[in-house]
């Protein structure tokens, strides 16, 4: 506990004492306003901004780093780095106002002055150790551990001659020399301090060359990380020889702005890749920033050749240096078309292979499909993973089906596919052969090629439900067939049959009271296999709905009903197959909630709106339907069959309601 005080008040203080440090130098930079010595403030050229910038990109991103509770040391480093750069400000204006702009008046400003004027080394030598230990804080080998302990031990070097260098200090101390200086060595020392800054430089250019080793030797999620850092070192080397170019003529504002540029780059990247690496599509934007540093030197090239050539060819004849210039730009503009696709191939095969290849797989078939071949085949063979399955989003039916329409239940880590906010597939793959990132990528190209294969599922959906209500209708007339054949034999045929045989005793035995008895219980079987006859038509085919139509079926199932029935049915006729199928639905409805749910009461409501009959049978029961009952399947089915649907909702406390529309314009 103890020790996490003090890390934490340690950061504070690092932290805290940038932005100090910076109020300082404003107030020394105002001090020397007042005095006419404009030109000797510190943060007024281009480069103040970028330096700012800087100086808060590194020590946020350390202190963020520290608190994480980690042990890694490049958020120390970060922490370290943003304080030099700002005490170096402060360091640079107390020297400019003391010796200066008011000499003599605070204590040992040359001295300072000269501190601050070698204290970009360490900027490079903490730039080139964040380089060798992130994301890890630990160096790729042992090899490359020594390549970090030689470039601080030649940082060192290099610091420490020159703080014994003869000469005069750098902008804007450029009129001070050197008060530790020892004149009597400067040629001596000139060439080891040469040497030493040329072994510095090397060194950050190791640290660059770590990450590349360090990523051919990483895999899984460290590599993914890497990938921040290599969105960082792609400008190590151009920047790394701007600052030397700068450091060695002189030009303190160029240095600030190329070191301080990469600074302000180097802690978010770094810091992303110790701490997070799944923000961005970070490889394509390495792989883009590649792309167009290759192409601008192209470019450059090509029109600098050109303009040459063109000098050294025409002469006098070009007229102007204008029409060599329009030659050079129209070359770049040719160069620049043909290049850029062919660069940025070459480049994303030599950044990931496998994602380029998988991608270029995908973009192949959607360019040109092949029948027969599906996107599923196509993901399978580009993700080189034969257990990939997709599933499709159906919005009308709200589920998830396979590519030949039968219902699927996605997995759980598999990839989710949106088109314009709305779901279109998910995409499942072995987890231990393909890398989620690159499975998300490949969904993300064929993005529209499964939207159209959703759209396939969809229609095979509906030909499967078709299928299957066909099937269904086809099993259920073939049932009622057999329930009507059986009603007959053991109804009204076994009455009629038995009065036949009792009259043909009654004939035969003579007896005038018996026939005449014989022949009254004969009437009344007859008029009971009458009846029989009638219930059983009218099961087929109410006579009432020939008669009096929707409204009148309905009234009259509604008076045989022992539950009581509420009506509200419009008066409204239409065709013949709308209502036989709307009085079906109702009298399936009806007697299945007297049947399964003990209802106190069931209401029935017809109307029509916009060419669609509506059809609602509601009841108090206990609820608990089941739509794939036989019943409720199938009245779903002869909705169907009709271009309609059928809604069913149920539960045990407000009882079961049944929905449907027919079309009946």
């Amino acid at each position: 506990m103890v020790r996490r005080r003090l890390v934490g008040l340690t950061v504070w203080a690092g932290w805290l004492l940038a932005p100090a440090a910076l109020v300082t130098s404003l107030l020394v930079d105002h001090a020397l306003v007042g005095l006419g010595r404009r030109d000797l403030r510190g943060l007024h050229d281009g480069s103040a901004a970028v330096y700012v910038l800087a100086i808060f990109s590194a020590v946020t991103v350390g202190a963020a780093l520290i608190t994480r509770g980690g042990r890694n040391p490049v958020g120390w480093l970060f922490l370290a780095l943003g304080d030099i750069l700002a005490l170096g400000g402060v360091a640079t204006s107390y020297a400019a106002y003391g010796a200066l702009a008011r000499p003599g008046s605070l204590p040992a400003a040359v001295l300072v002055g000269e501190g601050a004027d070698v204290s970009f080394i360490w900027w490079i030598v903490i730039v080139g150790l964040v380089l060798h230990l992130t994301p890890t804080g630990r160096a790729v080998s042992t090899g490359w551990r020594y390549a970090a302990v030689m470039l601080v031990a030649s940082g060192a070097l290099w610091w420490a001659l020159g703080l014994v260098r003869p000469g005069h200090m750098n902008e804007p101390l450029q009129q001070l020399t050197n008060p530790l200086a020892v004149p009597s060595v400067g040629g001596v020392l000139a060439g080891p301090t040469r040497v030493a800054g040329w072994l510095t430089g090397l060194g950050v250019l190791a640290g660059g060359a770590s990450l590349v080793a360090r990523w051919r030797r990483s895999a899984g999620d460290e590599r993914r990380r890497l990938w921040w850092m290599a969105l960082a070192a792609v400008l190590v080397p151009v920047l790394v020889a701007v600052t030397f170019v700068f450091s060695y003529t002189g030009n303190i504002v160029g240095l600030n702005i190329a070191a301080g540029g990469f600074v302000v780059v180097l802690p978010v990247a770094a810091g992303l890749s110790v701490a997070q690496y799944r923000l961005y599509d970070v490889d394509r934007i390495v792989s883009r920033a590649v792309t167009y540093v290759v192409m601008s030197a192209l470019l450059a090239a090509s029109y600098l050749a050109v303009l040459y050539a063109v000098g050294r060819t025409l002469g006098g004849l070009a007229g102007s240096s204008r029409g060599a210039a329009v030659a050079a730009t129209l070359a770049a503009v040719a160069v620049a078309a043909p290049s850029y696709r062919h660069i940025q191939e070459s480049v994303d095969r030599r950044f990931n292979r496998r994602r380029f290849e998988a991608l270029a797989v995908i973009r192949r078939f959607v360019r040109d499909p092949v029948s027969g071949v599906t996107v599923q085949d196509v993901l399978r063979q580009a993700l080189n993973d034969d257990t990939v399955t997709v599933a499709y989003w159906v919005d009308s039916r709200q589920t998830w089906v396979t590519g030949e329409g039968q219902p699927v239940e996605p997995a759980a880590e598999s990839v989710a596919v949106d088109r314009h906010g709305r779901p279109v597939a998910r995409v499942a793959f072995d987890v231990a052969r393909v890398e989620r990132s690159l499975v998300e990528a490949a969904a993300a190209e064929a993005t529209a090629e499964l939207d159209n294969a959703r759209l396939r599922a969809d229609l095979a959906l509906r030909l499967v439900e078709v299928q299957e209500s066909r099937a269904r209708i086809a099993t259920s007339q073939v049932a009622e067939r057999q329930r009507i054949e059986r009603n007959l034999h053991d109804g009204a045929q076994q009455r009629l049959l038995a009065l036949a045989l009792q009259l043909r005793a009654a004939h035969a035995n003579g007896d005038p009271a018996r026939l005449q008895q014989t022949v009254q219980h004969g009437i009344g079987e007859i008029q009971g296999a009458v009846a029989e006859l009638r219930e059983l038509a009218n099961g087929l085919h109410p006579s009432a709905l020939s008669s009096g139509g929707l409204a009148g079926a309905l009234d009259d199932l509604a008076s045989r009903s022992p539950i009581p029935v509420t009506l509200a049915v419009t008066e409204e006729r239409f065709p013949a197959e709308v209502e036989t199928t709307a009085w079906f639905i109702a009298c399936e409805a009806i007697a299945n909630a007297v049947k399964h749910a003990s209802p106190s009461a069931i209401g029935v409501t017809v109307a029509s709106r916009a060419g669609r009959l509506h059809i609602c049978v509601r009841d108090d029961g206990r609820g608990g339907a089941d739509p794939t009952g036989t019943g409720l399947r199938g009245i779903a089915d002869r909705a169907e069959a009709l271009g309609g649907l059928l809604c069913i909702e149920s539960d045990h406390a407000g009882g079961t309601r049944v929905d449907a529309e027919l079309p009946c314009a």
